[in-house]
């Protein structure tokens, strides 16, 4: 009873995939969002994949990429608004307000499968997320 309720408070991490998911299910389907749960072994981890059956892997590393964007039209649009509610000190703000920076940060999972073949996940990662996945590094 013990062993089936640690089984489902297990801590799981979504995953956002951007190429590369073909690689964690055996059926020819597009695999855009998984959950990874921690294994029994150092660095074993189980990917939880709609529609297919788990699987165990070994996470060899994790590169991140950080990355951020402006979008200078919500920057802009905030700059009217402000200037039109409180003046040239509200444009101010109002181009800081609406231009904030949005991450756009990814990152390569590299997993090997039973054989030892190893695989590269493309993924959207952001700092919260990369640590979670380097803390499974056995």
């Amino acid at each position: 009873m013990f062993g089936k309720l640690k089984e489902i408070f297990k801590e799981r991490i979504n995953i956002e995939i951007l190429s590369g998911g073909h690689v964690l299910t055996d059926k020819s389907m597009p695999v855009r969002f998984i959950n990874i749960v921690k294994g029994e072994q150092p660095g074993e981890i189980i990917t939880e994949v709609p529609f297919a059956d788990k699987k165990k892997w070994i996470l060899a590393s994790i590169d991140w990429e950080e990355s951020h964007t402006r979008s200078a039209g919500k920057a802009a649009a905030g700059a009217i608004v402000g200037k039109m509610v409180a003046g040239t000190t509200g444009a101010i703000v109002g181009a800081a307000m609406g231009g904030k920076q949005i991450d756009t940060s990814k990152a390569f999972l590299r997993i090997r499968d039973e054989e030892g073949t190893e695989h590269t996940l493309h993924i959207k990662c952001d700092e919260k997320l990369y640590r979670q996945l380097s803390a499974l590094l056995g």
